[in-house]
């Protein structure tokens, strides 16, 4: 099975790449989101970026609030490939690594509890839809979605609270993927295949193609990618004798259909679907006796190699209609998403087994313990708003929302046997089960509304009301409730509703046509939910409260010297209030809002073209993120403290880019690149923690390099990722069992392109 996938994977990259060769197919047009490129005195031809952050079209420098935006031929050129890639090229943005692709924790700005965390405080889209589960009880806090970068047009990263125009957990910001869409005027596609090699570890390979097919000229068309890549591995299983165990296979595909019957009206329907299958974690075994991860070895001892498995299945239709006063736009999307996590906790548990031989529930030797954990969740969201034009000095956004989101959640902690893998047969089998089931639903109305006092000075205002509510089920079974409780406990099910309102004001200052500079304050909230306890003692919260912010910044933005400079900086406060934290309330383990918090931080990036060959990139981000305060009434079992610093958050971020082009032979270009990327120091938790000990990661600097030759459609590169060979330590949770995840060692990779 394994090679038949691998020899449709690149038969479909050869098919793609012998279309190009025919020179029956046409130049890729250009996005349909690039303004028209300028030509600068230098030569340099550079197009404006504009964006759809703020839900309309604006120039990338006229929106007022701070984005770093990066377009797919960037992604391509640097060898982005995921989320992970691209936060380390964005100022703000941190991705706490889980245990394999699609999992881990995502935030912007600091705004994370570390470990222990409930619920996102960033938001993921794909186009329109919303990726992120919106509850604490719906794994939000614990997926990174991934989705392959393949036939972006840009990703944008907004940064700050997003509340009044993309709701619910947007605290921090909102990531947003945005898709080439299908293009009605002409044929055209591309296609890509990569070999990679990873210095002491195993191969790889990747391929896509995309295709897009006006089936009816000016009014019809499909635009159709598929994908496949091996990514390798670098850490074995001494445990098991498996070589490069954290090696992950990714597939899947884009359908899209365009329709636009006349010059007023678009719809577009897109289905798409991912798996991701990961034969193990990145682990790394710590030394003997401690807490430090035997970094130098890259490999860890568990009796099985705990493979994941990430699935997404998206649907969505998007209607736009162009009126003569404005855009009236409506969406509705179906998102499936899957989730299978295999841990070893033989460490842990183990030693626990022979007490149940006291009650009749005798395990044989060479038994070993294992949690299995399953997400499963359904999405249905909707939106319909109206985006005017200019109305006189007057322009608005004004919209609904709806989402209703279903999870069902089953985790065991299961016996199995240590030689064959296999969990032991009924009763022994399962010895805790806790299958949770978990509703959330939530109705919102929006609205932005700008007024411009002048024609180079404006300001928005802008609320959204949420009404959302939520159903939590959880009921225990397994041979610990038969052997102890005398059988399942059910609890009963927990409800919980909140209404909420998000507000932002902006003021924005154009002194050229180049040249922007804002000041804005904006909140965010992030829904709480019911208190999710076998026992909630007399006195503790039965319903969690949404945390909040307020973020306060003033930025500017602009280019200069006939656009072959561009920059955008920002400095930001936020208060951060009514903090989710874990928390011993009366010897239970129980959420509460219990604390403050502050953050201080600027933001920088500065891009020069100087000749049209030469491009240069630099950013930087500073986050200064603590709390300030914790509630007395309550001991935090996550151990924070007043004063403490915000877990997994590094104070510097930053990195650079180079690329120079050099003419060659005819149309033949030769192309030579650099990146650097550097991220400081970060603790891993509160330093009192009860769970997780908290431990000092260090920093960690990073350089690829990559030279190509590029012929007309056609382009060859070569990339050696992590030139140093620097592995260090990129998340670390230190509770039981313990979990240290590795960065990747030195990468070799040779890529071959081409558009059409």
């Amino acid at each position: 099975m394994r090679a038949l996938n691998t020899s449709a994977c690149m038969s479909a990259s050869m098919l793609a790449l012998c279309l190009a060769a025919t020179g029956t197919a046409a130049q890729t047009t250009a996005s349909a989101q690039a303004a028209e490129p300028t030509k600068t005195d230098s030569g340099a031809v550079v197009a404006d970026i504009v964006v759809t952050a703020s839900k309309r079209d604006q120039k990338l420098r006229d929106v007022p609030s701070a984005i770093t935006v990066m377009t797919g031929d960037t992604l391509g050129t640097l060898g982005v490939r995921s989320v992970r890639d691209y936060a380390t090229l964005t100022p703000g943005l941190t991705v706490q690594e889980g245990s394999g692709p699609g999992y881990g924790k995502i935030f912007i700005r600091g705004l994370t509890t570390g470990t222990l965390q409930q619920s996102a405080t960033t938001v993921y889209y794909m186009d329109e839809v919303p990726f992120t589960a919106s509850s604490a009880n719906g794994g939000g806090a614990f997926i990174a979605p991934d989705p392959e970068l393949t036939d972006i047009d840009r990703v944008e990263v907004l940064k700050g609270p997003q509340g009044t125009l993309y709701g619910a957990s947007s605290l921090g910001g909102v990531i947003r993927l945005v898709s080439k869409k299908p293009d009605v005027t002409a044929f055209s596609g591309s296609a890509r295949a990569e070999l990679a090699a990873i210095d002491g570890g195993g191969f790889g390979y990747s391929a896509s193609a995309t295709i897009n097919a006006p089936l009816v000229t000016d009014r019809l068309a499909l635009r159709a990618t598929g994908f496949c890549r091996r990514a390798p591995g670098y850490v074995d299983n001494v445990g098991t004798g498996s070589d490069n165990v954290n090696r992950s296979d990714y597939k899947g595909g884009r359908l899209a259909l365009r329709w636009t019957p006349d010059i007023r009206l678009s719809v577009d329907v897109v289905g798409q679907m991912q798996d991701i299958d990961t034969r193990g974690p990145a682990l790394q075994t710590s030394v003997a006796g401690t807490l430090t991860p035997d970094v130098g070895t890259r490999k860890f001892n568990n009796f099985f190699d705990a493979p994941t498995l990430v699935r997404y299945r998206l649907a969505s239709i998007t209607g736009q209609y162009q009126t003569d006063a404005g855009q009236i736009i409506a969406t509705s999307a179906y998102l499936k998403s899957q989730l299978q996590l295999q841990t070893d906790a033989n460490t842990t548990y183990a030693s626990y087994l022979p007490i149940f031989a006291t009650a009749g529930f005798a395990y044989p030797a060479g038994t070993g313990v294992a949690i299995e954990s399953r997400v499963d969740m359904e999405k249905k969201t909707a939106e319909l708003r109206f985006v005017s034009k200019k109305l006189g000095r007057i322009e608005f956004v004004v919209g609904g929302f709806y989402t209703h989101e279903h999870m069902t959640s089953p985790t065991n902690v299961v016996a199995r046997n240590m030689t064959t893998n296999a969990n032991l047969p009924t009763p022994l089998g399962t010895i805790i089960s806790t299958p949770v089931k978990d509703t959330y639903e939530e109705i919102s109305g929006f609205g932005n509304a700008t007024v411009y006092l002048a024609d180079n000075l404006d300001i928005t205002g802008g609320l959204r009301y949420s009404h959302n509510k939520e159903d939590f089920n959880l009921n225990y079974s397994g041979v610990y409730y038969t052997a102890f409780l005398g059988g399942p406990v059910q609890l009963p099910a927990v409800h919980a509703k909140d209404d909420h309102l998000t507000q932002l004001a902006t003021l924005r200052w154009r002194p050229t046509p180049h040249l922007s500079v804002f000041v804005r304050a904006a909140s965010g909230y992030r829904p709480g939910g019911p208190q999710v306890a076998a026992i909630v003692p007399p006195g503790a919260q039965t319903q969690i409260n949404p945390d909040t912010v307020w973020n306060y910044e003033i930025g500017i933005k602009g280019d200069a010297f006939d656009r072959r400079l561009s920059f955008e900086a920002s400095a930001y406060h936020i208060d951060w209030n009514d903090i989710q934290l874990y928390t011993l309330f009366n010897t239970s383990q129980l959420l509460a809002n219990a604390g403050k918090a502050q953050v201080d931080g600027f933001e920088a990036q500065i891009t020069g073209r100087p000749t049209r060959l030469l491009t240069a990139t630099a950013n930087v981000g500073y986050t200064n993120s603590r709390l300030t305060q914790v509630d007395p009434g309550v001991t935090a079992i996550a151990g924070a403290a007043a004063g403490d610093r915000i877990p997994q958050t590094p104070r510097w971020t930053t990195s650079a880019t180079l690329d120079q082009l050099v003419p060659l032979a005819g149309d033949m270009q030769g192309q030579l690149g650099a990146t650097l990327r550097y991220q400081s120091d970060r603790v891993t938790s509160f330093p009192g923690s009860l769970t997780d000990p908290n431990v000092r990661l260090p920093s960690n600097t990073t350089i690829d390099l990559r030279a190509g030759l590029k012929l007309r459609n056609y382009q060859v590169q070569f990339r050696v990722e992590n030139v140093t060979d620097h592995v260090t330590v990129s998340s670390y949770v230190t509770g039981a069992p313990s979990y240290a995840y590795l960065t990747r060692p030195r990468t070799f990779v040779l890529s071959v392109s081409t558009t059409f």
